[in-house]
């Protein structure tokens, strides 16, 4: 299977948050945590990172002596109350208070310094959350857009975008690509790469002008608006689906808008599909795509980082997009085009290379990269009975009936294996990225890596908090926990959740958001803390 190029912004992104991780968390605890700690989460930290290159871009690397001086750690207030909603980004968090102001701290290039707004954070009635790279945006009451660490002047290499939009309805963040939708329906739209405010209006990632847009759906390198009428605007780079006049004909009802990293799809009111962008780059695809008018009505579509699968309404599926099969690929079964009535697929997920498909008789069946846990040949017939499935990063997890959970990850270079795990009598399954965790009838908890927290007991909750995990035990204290590390307990004196209404994390540290407003804090490495 050819795997495509990472795009390089999001590359940039990566990098430069993380970097700043590393720095942080060593350095704010550096007489608290021991040496063996230090290199762990070091060592954890790097196995998240994104590679420092793509398409033969040269990164600068933001970890570097000049660069960190320049990445103010702001602390959360000592007292923070009147709270109605928490966000997060990769190493900053927000709070919106009743009144209609806002606080935020941690990295202040990643947005922790709200001191880089165009203007006073006042009248907010919603705040944005770049949660996967960094920034945040506040729109007000009065509908202005005002955002702040988003490929701004606080970025190193940028001269500086720091607009404030007026008339905005909605605002749409993800993958480095930012578009404001306005009242009239037009779009502002900007990237991390922009460097000046005048490339919102002339820059290539510019929105063409129009008015009627619903919602905007990006990939890494292009947007596609779906406006009122039920027709599609496209910009950006072409081979990534900024250009759609090849299929424009056919980009008309449409109710439904999907992207991968560098191709759309879009599904009509009648369940009809159109795909384009690198899905129809070469001869494979464009056959694939072509098939796409020959199926009955789609239900759901589902996507990888370069492929596509649909369910279709007489319980078959179809996949396009992943590109030329190898050795280390599971090819689409058969079965799945035209499967028996005990054998029809009732539904589909995917994670960042394979999908998997759960039939009426609640069989799964998985295909694509075997990296990513297509294999299942070790599972033997453990994947029956199955009630629900999570994907992660490189695998899966499915929960079955019985409240037995089968966890499998793609293989390791070094064996061509893939690796699984058992865990009888689960509760709840929860997962981030590569990492998972089981939370079972005894009150006892499993990392999906580590195995069996023997050290936690009388567990009532489980969360996924940035990489590592919370336990909420009987009492309301909490552990915490990363990878193989022992877990730490805190007791309620710490940190207290029994009346918790919402929880947010980055890499490292953790929020939560209580019932009467107030804000607690603690990190993966068990230490609570008003200081983030």
């Amino acid at each position: 299977m050819e795997k495509k190029q990472v795009p390089w912004v999001g590359v940039a992104l990566a990098i430069f948050a993380l970097g700043h991780v590393v720095n942080l968390i060593i350095d704010k605890q550096d007489s608290e945590i021991s040496p063996e700690l230090k290199q762990q989460i070091s060592d954890t930290i790097q196995a998240h990172r994104t590679p420092a290159f793509a398409n033969n871009v040269l990164i600068h690397e933001p970890n570097t002596p000049e660069i960190a001086e320049t990445s103010p750690k702001i602390p959360m207030p000592a007292e923070l109350a009147d709270v109605s909603q928490i966000y997060s980004n990769l190493n900053a968090f927000a709070a919106l208070k009743r009144d209609g102001t806002v606080v935020t701290w941690g990295d202040g290039e990643c947005g922790g310094d709200s001191n880089n707004a165009a203007e006073p954070l006042l009248n907010v009635k919603q705040l944005y959350a770049a949660e996967d790279t960094c920034g945040f945006a506040a729109l007000t009451h009065d509908h202005k857009l005002i955002p702040w660490g988003m490929g701004d002047e606080t970025m190193p290499w940028t001269r500086g975008v720091r607009p404030v939009l007026h008339d905005v309805r909605d605002f749409v963040v993800a993958k480095g690509l930012y578009a404001a939708i306005k009242q009239d329906g037009s779009v502002v739209s900007w990237s991390f790469e922009d460097a000046s405010t005048a490339e919102l209006s002339s820059g290539k990632h510019a929105a063409p002008a129009m008015t009627n847009v619903v919602s905007v759906s990006v990939n890494y390198r292009a947007f596609a608006a779906l406006k009122r009428d039920g027709t599609v605007v496209t910009w950006g780079q072409a081979n990534y689906g900024g250009d759609s006049r090849e299929v424009a004909s056919a980009l008309n009802n449409v109710k439904l808008l999907y992207a991968n990293d560098d191709a759309f799809t879009a599904m009509t009111a009648t369940g009809r599909l159109v795909s384009w962008g690198k899905v129809r780059e070469d001869q494979k695809g464009r056959e694939q795509v072509a098939k796409l008018s020959q199926l009955a009505p789609a239900v759901k579509v589902v996507a990888s980082q370069n492929g596509f699968a649909a369910l279709l309404a007489d319980g078959s599926v179809y996949a396009w997009g992943e590109g030329e099969l190898t050795e280390y690929d599971v090819p689409f079964p058969a079965r799945l085009s035209r499967p028996s009535r005990a054998n029809k697929v009732i539904d589909i997920f995917a994670n960042n290379d394979a999908f998997a498909a759960l039939t009426i008789g609640r069989q799964l069946i998985v295909w694509g990269s075997k990296y990513h846990g297509a294999d299942t040949s070790v599972l033997k017939d453990k994947l029956q009975s199955v009630h629900k499935v999570y994907p992660i990063d490189e695998g899966f997890v499915a929960l079955r009936r019985d409240n037995t959970a089968i966890a499998w990850e793609g293989w390791e270079l070094a064996e061509n294996q893939p690796r699984y795990q058992e865990v009888t009598q689960v509760i709840k399954v929860v997962t981030y990225e590569r990492e998972f965790a089981f939370l079972k009838q005894d009150g006892t908890v499993v990392d999906g890596h580590s195995g069996p927290k023997t050290d936690i007991t009388q567990a009532t909750d489980i969360f996924p908090t940035g990489l590592g995990f919370t336990v909420k035990r009987q009492d309301g204290s909490i552990a915490v926990w990363m990878r193989e590390d022992p877990a730490v307990t805190l007791d309620k004196q710490a940190v207290d959740l029994s009346h918790m209404r919402d929880i947010r994390s980055n890499l490292l540290d953790v929020i939560a958001l209580m019932d009467d407003g107030t804000v607690q804090a603690w990190d993966v490495t068990g230490r609570a803390s008003n200081v983030l």
